[in-house]
């Protein structure tokens, strides 16, 4: 137990490092080849499952969510760029809170739950809030290729992967991207 608390939190340093960061437009990625490659086609790729928990406590799977468009919001309370794609995310919602095919779904990668609990008390927001459960923290970071934070990933009602970097609510495109998604 104390080596898998460990790894965990090996890995949010990890993350912690590289978060809040933008790629480099020119840089150049190596990825696993169990993981789905950034920026890439994603054609027929599932977004893998994985435990996730609401505020309340309980659980569920990723994969009940599907049946709809997901635009997946992967943030963090300590993360200041994904606090301030916030406001544009409560936009976004609002353009599709009519929608009944889509959903605008936010997914913490804070290991302090506490912490997470308190922001989301705190702002309130209308859309779905959950956080990855700890024992699948690693190899879903790794089955999607998250390697920083904010990062939003658009998912067809079939659970495929459509868009593995999708615009960020504040950037123009974002609407376009969900609308082109449905």
């Amino acid at each position: 137990m104390k080596r898998k608390i460990a790894l965990v939190a090996w890995m949010m340093a990890s993350i912690a490092f590289t978060a809040c960061q933008q790629k480099s437009n020119n840089a150049t990625e190596e990825t696993a080849t169990d993981s789905i490659p950034a920026a890439e086609a994603v054609d027929e790729v599932m977004m893998p499952d994985v435990t996730i928990e609401k505020a309340d406590g309980t659980t569920l799977q990723l994969s009940s969510l599907f049946g709809k468009v997901l635009y997946l919001d992967f943030w963090a309370t300590w993360c200041p760029p994904c606090c301030a794609e916030i406001p544009h995310l409560a936009t976004l919602h609002g353009k599709f809170a009519d929608n009944p095919d889509v959903r605008i779904i936010s997914v913490s990668v804070d290991q302090d739950r506490d912490a997470w609990v308190k922001k989301i008390t705190e702002d309130k927001p209308a859309w779905e809030q959950y956080r990855v459960a700890a024992e699948d923290t690693e190899a879903f970071f790794k089955a999607i290729n998250l390697e920083f934070i904010p990062r939003f990933i658009i998912v067809g009602a079939d659970g495929k992967i459509l868009n593995i970097e999708a615009p960020r609510p504040s950037e123009e495109g974002s609407v376009t991207a969900i609308e082109q998604a449905i």
